[in-house]
């Protein structure tokens, strides 16, 4: 049935367009010489590899070179390792890397193919002798990995896993598959992470057992060096060409698939010239019975609307009529109702201020009730998604996925709202107290730490020597700085995260500075309003409440300090905030 929609749609366009514009459209990108393209190849059969004789092989190399005989194309394969290939693709030394699974974060580095070409699932293998059922018993384990994969740096990778679960375990990064298979069989290493087509392809070599822990899966696709001139060419071909591939059963797509990853190939037992005379026999009908239809359709609908254009009409005529009689007593009616209703609107305004104070002080009391249970359901929702409790359906994963994932907003959101209401209602008490600036600061670098070295961030802090005791409620302090570093880590995909503290003669100056995605001008005043996300904060993987910075804001003014940042888009941002210096507090200067 494709067939023939598709057929049908190019004849109506052939009648549609005169030739001059189809001609005219044809040739976007031609050249009188062969392209030269860069494509880069590293050793994970049977993807891709270098064959006994040093050549170019497996599924996408048979594919690549496939599209580059079909339109011309000279292909330079560059080796390297899977890291080195993206590195070089990132540095324009090649033009394409195959077999690259799409991220967010890649997405900033590399222009990606619109049409996916496979799907892709990760699993963990262990060593002889280790017993692994589940992704708890990698406590204490050493886990390969192939250094720069999305199986263990993406946004759902192995690490991303062994954190959300609290999971201590140790990563030895490799350059390739085959390394990481060669070390959890030499023991070197308990458990290791490799894609399932590789692992199913090479378990047998090595003394490696397969899990039940599969995870991530991934749509996976060709990948180009950002800004490359040739990009639209080279993606707008690829795309066509895969779409038309994976169209046709019989192409060299499902025969590389079956030769590969031993995948089935409909055979196409109807040959394709009735497909054509299928089609323009369908195309005669639609046109001469269509047509028909279409002209009695637009009579019979245009004559119904003049019908009931009429009626309209005089029914509107006579309503007029009569409400030119009504609208004197109709008047007086409403300015006697708006008087009451003004009455009544004042009272409500001010039991509504009521009710408001007494939500805020409900609110600012529901905090061990509201918390608890949501995080006992956000915990136990993980356990049923990961099978802990027992076997469960793709789609039974995603639902739950969904509620563990709208659990922890809907935590975040409490939080953020229950400061604020404890705020408004006057519940939230400043606890002062002295307290070495130098010992807090430790405390906080090492709670944001793991998530830096997680993005490979530098992670850095200053605090001035002079600075001994700071007087402040050093809870809401910790909170603030605990924020602000979290954000900075958050929207940083490389580079450093830097806290500095200093003072001068009436203030603490407190700074965080990064090299991260940065933020619009016009939009610095509002971050600080409540409820208020801008730019990446509405991609997915930024996603939050808005909260957190309006509540640093109040708690900072609490203490009679102010709060504010600096940044420009793409280079980085930079949050400061006072602290009025207690003359009480005697300064080491």
């Amino acid at each position: 049935m494709k067939k023939l929609y598709f057929l049908s749609l190019c004849l109506l366009l052939l009648f549609a367009f005169p030739s001059s514009a189809v001609s005219a459209a044809e040739g976007s990108f031609a050249t009188e010489n062969p392209v030269t393209v860069r494509v880069g190849i590293y050793e994970n059969a049977p993807k891709i590899f270098t064959d006994e004789d040093g050549n170019a092989s497996g599924f996408w190399a048979e594919i690549t070179e496939y599209i580059a005989q079909q339109e011309g194309w000279d292909i330079e394969w560059v080796h390297g390792s899977w890291e080195e290939c993206l590195n070089m693709l990132a540095n324009g030394e090649i033009d394409i890397m195959p077999d690259v699974a799409y991220t967010e974060a890649r997405a900033l580095l590399y222009d990606f193919s619109e049409v996916s070409v496979l799907t892709s699932w990760s699993r963990i293998y262990s060593g002889n002798g280790v017993d692994i059922g589940s992704i708890l018993d990698l406590e204490g384990k050493t886990i390969a990995v192939l250094r720069g994969s999305v199986n263990v740096e993406g946004p759902e990778g192995i690490k991303a896993l062994v954190a959300a679960f609290h999971i201590n375990c140790s990563f030895v990064e490799l350059n390739s598959y085959i390394e990481v298979f060669e070390l959890v069989s030499d023991g070197g290493a308990d458990a290791g992470v490799v894609s399932k087509d590789f692992g199913n392809n090479h378990q047998e070599a090595y003394d490696v057992r397969q899990t039940p822990v599969i995870f991530q899966p991934s749509q996976i696709y060709f990948a180009f060096t950002m800004d490359n001139p040739l990009n639209a060419y080279l993606i707008e071909t690829i795309d066509t060409d895969i779409g038309e591939l994976k169209d046709d059963k019989n192409s060299v797509y499902y025969r590389a698939l079956e030769k590969w990853f031993g995948g089935a190939v409909e055979k196409n037992v109807i040959p394709d010239w009735i497909w054509w005379v299928a089609g323009g026999l369908l195309l005669s009908i639609l046109l001469l019975g269509g047509g028909s239809f279409i002209l009695r359709s637009q009579v019979n609908a245009r004559t119904r609307e003049l019908t009931e254009e009429v009626i309209k009409r005089k029914q509107a005529e006579e309503d007029l009529r009569q409400s030119y009689g009504k609208l004197e007593v109709l008047v007086k009616e409403r300015t006697s109702e708006l008087k009451e209703k003004s009455d009544a609107l004042e009272e409500a305004n001010a039991h509504l201020q009521e009710v408001n104070r007494h939500k805020s002080v409900f609110l600012a009391n529901m905090s061990h009730e509201l918390r608890t249970p949501l995080n006992s359901i956000i915990g136990y929702t993980r356990l049923m998604y990961d099978g802990l409790e027992g076997d469960i359906n793709e789609e039974q994963k995603q639902d739950l996925l969904a509620v563990y994932n709208n659990g922890k907003n809907l935590l975040e959101l409490i939080n953020g709202l229950l400061d604020l209401s404890k705020i408004e209602a006057g519940k939230m008490v400043m606890a002062y107290e002295v307290f070495p600036v130098s010992n807090l600061v430790k405390e906080i670098i090492a709670t944001i730490e793991p998530l830096a070295k997680e993005k490979e961030l530098t992670l850095t802090h200053y605090v001035d020597p002079v600075i001994d005791n700071i007087y402040a409620d050093r809870a809401k302090i910790r909170q603030v700085l605990l924020n602000i570093l979290g954000n900075s880590v958050k929207f940083t995909l490389q580079g450093s995260v830097k806290l500095d503290i200093t003072a001068d003669e009436d203030n603490y100056i407190f700074s965080v500075s990064d090299t991260g995605i940065g933020i619009e001008k016009e939009n610095l005043e509002v971050i600080f309003d409540s409820f208020v996300q801008v730019g990446p904060a509405q991609i997915a993987g930024y996603a939050g409440t808005g909260l957190g910075l309006a509540v640093c804001r109040q708690f900072i003014e609490m203490q009679g300090g102010r709060i504010w940042a600096e940044s420009e888009l793409g280079k980085g941002s930079k949050f400061i905030f006072t602290l009025p210096v207690n003359k009480k507090i005697i300064l080491n200067r």
